[in-house]
């Protein structure tokens, strides 16, 4: 079972506390599932890989259906490489002058092969793991450094223009109105002709606008100045 909302309310609460969080990996975790590490932040944006997770000397970014909250019981033991099994010691001699006093010898020397090589093919086994902490350590740089250092954004509406700024998350500026010219220049200076094809359309309603607004007076004008002239 993965982590479900409530689960994610639960680590933000905990963290919240100064504490890190246990979880397990599932078996969409591949090579590390059954394993546990410790949640270390959440990202904001709550897409994708946005559980941060620490393991060892790592840390990496999980998404929930790779994660699960430990059940009541389940210990960390989980985390560890099985032990290689020793093969079990040759039974003593009886007592007294045997036929072949030197026969114990040569298998606790197959025991001690035995267990070297157990011991060498269990660290084979593990040495794979490293490959998965190599590959996602680039998603993990990716995380930290999703937001820009500073966004600065023009919009129009209503007939009007205005400009916002923001450090990463944090809006710092928020509809600071500016004037139709420095709002062109600020448009020029960005060189794109995807952006002057627009400003251009947003330019030439303007001026329709303004054209119309213009006939609109003109005709008031010459009616006031009609009833002038009747008035004599």
């Amino acid at each position: 079972m993965s982590l479900s909302s409530a689960d994610i309310t639960h680590l933000e609460s905990v963290l919240a506390q100064g504490k890190k969080p246990k979880v397990m990996f599932t078996e969409s975790a591949g090579q590390v599932a059954g394993k546990s590490g410790k949640v270390v932040a959440l990202d904001e944006a709550r897409d994708g890989d946005f559980v941060l997770v620490a393991f060892g000397s790592d840390q990496l970014p999980f998404s929930p259906a790779e994660l699960r909250l430990p059940e009541r019981g389940e210990s960390s033991a989980r985390t560890k490489a099985p032990r290689p099994r020793q093969a079990p010691e040759a039974p003593a001699p009886p007592p007294g002058p045997g036929l072949l006093p030197d026969a114990p010898e040569p298998a606790k020397k197959t025991a001690k092969a035995t267990e070297r090589k157990t011991v060498s093919d269990t660290a084979a086994e593990t040495k794979p793991e490293a490959a998965p902490a190599r590959k996602k350590t680039t998603r993990a740089r990716s995380a930290k450094d999703k937001h820009p250092e500073l966004t600065v954004t023009l919009t129009y509406e209503d007939g009007e223009w205005a400009v916002a700024a923001a450090k990463g998350a944090r809006t710092l500026v928020k509809g600071v109105a500016v004037s139709h010219t420095a709002a062109l220049s600020m448009c020029a200076a960005a060189e794109s002709a995807e952006v002057t094809e627009l400003v251009t359309e947003v330019v030439d309603r303007i001026r329709s606008e303004a054209a119309e607004e213009a006939a609109a007076l003109r005709k008031r004008l010459e009616e006031a100045e009609a009833r002038l002239a009747e008035l004599g």
